[in-house]
């Protein structure tokens, strides 16, 4: 499955996130690991900081802080 494919299924803030993917390969990972990211994060101001790190390559933006997962993470 490509890149193109998997990006047809996402919400466009998983989109955004996976279109600064680096290396080539393993695109069900990438997704299901950005899915994971941005679940973890939606619940705090941490996805906004962290698209924004992104986005500007800057040094002067917020830590993001990863909460823990929990057992309903993978129910």
């Amino acid at each position: 499955m490509t890149t193109s494919m998997l990006l047809s299924f996402n919400p466009p803030i998983v989109k955004r996130l996976l279109g600064w993917k680096k290396a080539e390969g393993e695109d069900k990972w990438s997704e299901k690991a950005v899915k994971s990211l941005v679940k973890k994060l939606k619940k705090s101001a941490g996805l906004e900081e962290l698209e924004k790190a992104i986005t500007t390559q800057s040094c002067n933006t917020k830590c993001i802080t990863i909460p823990r997962y929990d057992n309903s993470d993978y129910n």
